[in-house]
């Protein structure tokens, strides 16, 4: 997410938070986190798709349910009977980008009917924000496995009540805007809905991406967003891409001049979400920040001043950042990080320019293949990522197209004077024949 005042944009660090800035957060946050208990439906064994083990031993659940108090504690209840004794009792979780299922062992005392609720602590282990969670327990008895089929919920911020707007978009993909209650009323909820669809129909022609989903969430200042950020281990810059999730988080406080601020955030986070769909989970750590950030602030639908006046004077000055260089997260320096920004928004207009849709969508699939920033380029675009970028770099002189023209204009008018002068010479030759 960009801002007026950018801040470079991370994609992925978890960092387990120390005890005490969980406290301290908390306590400066939003107020005290409100439980928020979602019920789980319990179908017949055979309505499941999964198979399970120990049919024989009549598992019944009577109960499987969940609850939770974000960025606190997730409560998991169990109730089921069997023909014979329980004897033993796991949890497993798996949250999008988990590269590892989360496992509980619980201790019970063996019976053909056990009561459970498991505590799971996400201050030591968290969860990421706004996630689909699955989870599904395996029971031991007389001896056999028995897999209770999975169960899922979402991981919402219930710091906080949301209210929600639907619509879709022209190509079909389903639209959430969510927003804090008392935070917005119709009219804004409304504006996000067309922002988000808007910037939808203008994209994904472009990348041609799978019809989705897509939500998004509307904090009421950068202080919250920042704190359900920090208290699920993970740091914030302006707003934060999950694109694992199909969740883009923006802070967008309902004040007078938000519409230029959702024209901006809005597309710019949902163009991350709708790129990892193209190249997948194992393509997306192989895109370049370049194409990345820059397809993003190129599909922001207003343009940003500060982007333009940096890159014009970055081109003045002979500072412009190394293309190279912008394969990798951006720096942390403001201006440098404004820079960034404004040149691969720029570089991403220009392929598009030259090299259309199509340039793009072979970029994004050979990196999805694991190609180097820079084989990626000569890969799709059969040239040097050098040779991409000075092309860049002469498409920004505001002399070139006039130069170009001049040029073009002297060869052509070359070709009669150069018969013209061909024909004197001839002329002057046979009159001075004897």
């Amino acid at each position: 997410m960009i801002s007026s005042s950018v801040w470079p944009r991370v994609r992925t660090i978890s960092k387990s938070l120390s005890l005490v800035f969980f406290v301290a957060l908390l306590v400066t946050g939003a107020g005290k986190p409100e439980a928020c208990r979602s019920p789980l439906s319990v179908l017949p064994a055979a309505a499941h798709p999964l198979p399970q083990a120990g049919d024989g031993n009549g598992v019944t659940v009577l109960e499987n349910a969940v609850e939770y108090s974000f960025a606190q504690h997730v409560t998991f209840t169990l109730r089921a009977t069997a023909n014979a004794d329980i004897e033993q009792l796991y949890l497993f979780l798996q949250a999008p980008g988990d590269r590892q299922t989360r496992s509980e062992t619980i201790s019970i005392h063996p019976s053909q009917t056990i009561t459970v609720e498991h505590t799971y602590d996400v201050r030591l282990s968290p969860l990421p924000p706004f996630a689909v969670v699955d989870f599904w327990w395996q029971l031991e008895v007389a001896g056999e496995t028995v897999t209770i089929p999975v169960e899922t919920f979402t991981y919402q911020d219930n710091r906080f009540r949301w209210e929600t707007l639907t619509g879709t978009s022209a190509s079909g993909e389903s639209i959430g805007i969510h927003w804090i209650q008392g935070q917005g009323n119709p009219v804004f909820a409304q504006t996000a809905l067309d922002t988000a669809r808007n910037g939808l129909d203008a994209i994904t022609p472009i990348l041609n991406a799978p019809i989705s989903a897509v939500d998004v969430y509307i904090y009421d200042s950068p202080h919250n967003l920042n704190a359900a950020m920090a208290l699920t281990g993970r740091e914030w810059a302006a707003g934060q891409a999950h694109p694992e999730l199909g969740v883009a988080l923006v802070a967008i406080p309902p004040t007078e001049g938000y519409t230029t601020h959702m024209t901006r955030y809005i597309p710019h986070e949902i163009t991350h979400l709708l790129l990892y769909r193209v190249v997948g989970a194992t393509g997306y750590p192989f895109v370049p920040e370049w194409l990345d950030e820059g397809l993003a602030t190129a599909s922001e639908l207003m343009p940003t001043v500060e982007y333009d006046l940096a890159l014009e004077q970055a081109r003045l000055q002979g500072t412009l950042i190394p293309l190279e260089t912008l394969c990798t997260p951006f720096s942390p320096d403001y201006q440098t990080a404004l820079l960034s920004y404004a040149e691969s928004g720029s570089v991403v207009r220009f392929i598009l320019e030259e090299y259309g849709a199509q340039g793009i969508r072979d970029l994004l699939a050979a990196y999805a293949g694991g190609a180097s920033c820079s084989s990626g380029v000569r890969q799709a675009l059969h040239i040097s990522l050098n040779q991409l970028e000075a092309a860049w770099k002469t498409s920004l002189d505001p002399q070139a197209a006039h130069k170009a023209t001049i040029r073009e204009v002297a060869l052509w008018l070359s070709f009669p004077l150069f018969g013209v002068l061909i024909t004197l010479l001839m002329a002057g030759y046979t009159l001075r024949k004897p």
